[in-house]
């Protein structure tokens, strides 16, 4: 039984933090196209972990307050990949 209330924790701590995690990784301002790259890796990497567990808590039946933190992460997550995957904008051009 301690193995499975580990799982258990596991998860919650994946839905918990990956979330907020790629969304602060996506707010980190880059120049070059390394870093632009390493950034989208990160948040990908997050973002499909939070996902997962955000989903998956998200449709199992536990308690409201359960399905609301797994719809943080889960909506954190897809904001951040929004926000790390979106074009840059153009400024306007001047005639």
């Amino acid at each position: 039984m301690e193995s499975l209330a580990l799982v258990v924790g596991i998860i919650f701590l994946v839905a918990m933090t990956a979330g907020p995690l790629a969304l602060g990784i996506s707010f980190i301002p880059t120049g070059k196209y390394l870093s632009l790259l390493f950034k989208r890796i990160l948040v990908a990497i997050f973002s499909v972990a939070a996902s997962v567990t955000g989903a998956l808590i998200v449709v199992s039946s536990v308690t409201v307050v359960i399905r609301l933190l797994g719809l943080v992460g889960l909506s954190c997550a897809s904001f951040a990949v929004y926000r790390a995957f979106q074009t840059p904008k153009q400024p306007p051009i001047e005639s």
